[in-house]
């Protein structure tokens, strides 16, 4: 089983749990005290800063010191590997999360700030902490006490807020898909990390209740506008077949698993296409079209 972190507001600890909700030890915040803050887990290695930072290191996203800063920590010793100070933010990032796909971070404010600066999402150069662009939640969905999380699969964004009765679903370029009803007595979200079971999500709200959300949408925009992809058998041993329309040919299909990592890339050659996927361990896999963005969710028995 794995384990879950949290952190409460202006905490000076983060607290770790088992998934069943007993406790296992603490560890002290670094960096200033802040009521806007946010922690995750680095989904893939990346360099930050010009400093490497394995895959299962913590960050730490400090929103309440004017621009955001982000922490690489070492989750074992807990000692700051670097620091990224971005351009964004004027003390009210509420959240944020690396895409391990476009090897930036993505930030989000809440509607505290005025004007042009409020409920907005930035995407930050992973190196120099430049702003590369930024847009805009209004008028789908307003994040107060907020956070997102990011798909490694689909690379969509996820958002919650303590405002709102859904988690609200984006693309990197600030596309707005949907957005996803809670269900009956889950309300007030202030923090979500998306599972690694391509299915769940765990959320904790403004009361410091954390929830175990699952068959939680995971797919990406290309999933729902694709008819033209297809999948069989699904669930499968050893074969593959996948039809797509003759103007997909020439993309690449990816075979990813639950963390994220791509095992299998092949060029697509024809409509019709035979995968040999009988290596792969048991488990959920997306199979994604990596120009077109189209995916389909397959069982590998």
């Amino acid at each position: 089983d794995g384990e879950i972190m949290v952190i409460g507001c202006s905490a000076s600890v983060i607290d770790r749990y088992t998934e069943a909700g007993t406790f296992l030890s603490s560890a002290d915040v670094v960096g200033e005290g802040a009521n806007d803050v946010d922690i995750d887990m680095a989904p893939a290695d990346l360099v930050m800063n010009g400093t490497f930072v394995a895959q299962g290191q913590l960050l730490l996203v400090n929103g309440e010191v004017g621009v955001a800063e982000v922490y690489a920590i070492d989750e074992v010793t807990n000692e700051v590997i670097d620091t990224l100070v971005s351009g964004f933010g004027v003390s009210h990032v509420v959240g944020g999360s690396y895409h391990s796909q476009r090897g930036t971070f993505f930030l989000v404010q809440d509607i505290q700030p005025g004007g042009f600066d409020r409920n907005r999402i930035a995407e930050i150069d992973a190196t120099t902490g430049d702003t590369l662009r930024t847009f805009s939640l209004d008028p789908y969905f307003d994040v107060n006490y907020g956070d997102l999380d990011i798909s490694q699969v689909s690379g969509n964004l996820f958002l919650v807020s303590s405002e709102e009765s859904g988690i609200a679903e984006f693309t990197p370029d600030g596309m707005f898909i949907a957005e996803h009803p809670l269900p009956s007595g889950v309300s007030g979200l202030s923090g979500i990390a998306l599972d690694n079971d391509l299915e769940g999500a765990w959320v904790c709200n403004t009361s410091g209740v954390v929830y175990k959300l699952g068959n939680f949408p995971m797919g990406t925009f290309g999933n729902i506008g694709a008819p033209d992809l297809h999948v069989h058998p699904n669930p499968t041993s050893d074969v593959l077949l996948v039809t797509c329309d003759r103007a997909s040919t020439n993309d690449v299909i990816a075979i990813v698993d639950a963390a994220g990592r791509t095992l299998l890339r092949e060029r697509i050659t024809n409509a019709l296409m035979r995968l040999d996927v009988s290596p792969l361990p048991a488990g959920p896999y997306i199979m994604r079209l990596e120009a077109s963005g189209k995916s389909r969710r397959f069982m590998k028995d």
